[in-house]
């Protein structure tokens, strides 16, 4: 029988040729490149979505680490459950909703204080991790039964099945950014919608990413802030009427709360220069500004 340890080098060895051939067509950087955003869906019985985003980068206990924020837009069914919602969207946001940093082929995650892995980008068939920050010890492992490489944009990319999850090197898991326990049994409809940074964009669902399923007035809304970057005052292209604007930067702190029109100029000469989330609740939209 041959040496199992002999099996998995060899594997390795392979696996990195395979990487090295393709990596003279194009190279792509791992984890959290510049304008990276995942969009999921809200969960079961729900219109929405879930939106992270990769906001900066930071020094954890010396190391290097992305933060990645969280937006969410969610309306609830009227009993019973079904295609009926009223109300406008509820929405929430969390400015440091993970810390994730990359290290050699691995994204680990910080919680509790302490670094767990995420995903290993460089696992070949047999490899296993637990879940990140799971407690059960009942959880079973996540084992990678196969791999291959995909091209999004002209770029290689690294897959992995991984107990029946789909991995992608760059996107992350298209179930959710968090692997589950593979013995778990979760309620659907989940996973990811959409996934995008400045130079590729991979989409799973028709459509456009941030709409509210079932909700066609909804999903047909669109909303622009310009320019951006821009200075002391900036315009929000909006649909006809009066729309209530929160403003707050990324550690959550509010600076405008105010109803605006479309075409205003809003006056932001008294806020520092910085990122801010533009949140209009009663149309299901948020959006980001720089003021430079």
């Amino acid at each position: 029988m041959a040496d199992p340890t002999s099996v998995q080098t060899v594997k390795r060895i392979l696996l990195a040729a395979s990487i090295a051939m393709t990596a003279q067509c194009g190279t792509a950087q791992s984890w959290c490149t510049p304008g990276a955003t995942w969009t999921y869906e809200a969960g079961l019985f729900l219109a929405g979505f879930i939106r992270m985003s990769y906001t900066h980068d930071t020094v954890v206990a010396g190391h290097t680490a992305q933060i990645i924020d969280r937006y969410s837009a969610i309306q609830y069914p009227q009993p019973p459950p079904g295609p009926t919602y009223g109300g406008p969207p509820v929405v929430g946001y969390t400015p440091i909703a993970v810390i994730a940093r990359f290290e050699e082929d691995v994204v680990y995650t910080l919680g509790g204080g302490v670094w767990d892995t995420l995903y290993w980008f460089a696992a070949v068939p047999g490899d296993r991790w637990h879940p990140a920050h799971v407690n059960d010890t009942t959880c079973q492992p996540l084992i990678v039964t196969d791999t291959s490489t995909i091209i999004v944009d002209g770029l290689p990319l690294r897959r992995l099945e991984v107990s029946g999850n789909t991995v992608i090197e760059r996107i992350g898991s298209t179930w959710d950014m968090f692997l589950y326990c593979p013995n778990w049994i979760l309620d659907g409809p989940t996973g990811m919608r959409c996934y995008s940074d400045d130079d590729i964009s991979f989409q799973l669902v028709p459509g456009a990413c941030e709409q509210f399923v079932g909700i066609d007035e909804q999903a047909g809304i669109q909303v622009h802030a310009y320019p951006t970057p821009g200075n002391d005052r900036f315009t929000l292209r909006l649909p006809t009427g009066t729309h209530l604007l929160h403003v707050c930067d990324l550690a959550g702190h509010s600076v405008f709360t105010g109803r605006v029109s479309n075409g205003i100029p809003i006056d932001a000469s008294a806020w520092p220069t910085g990122n801010y989330l533009l949140r209009l609740p009663e149309l299901g939209h948020a959006l980001k500004w720089m003021k430079e």
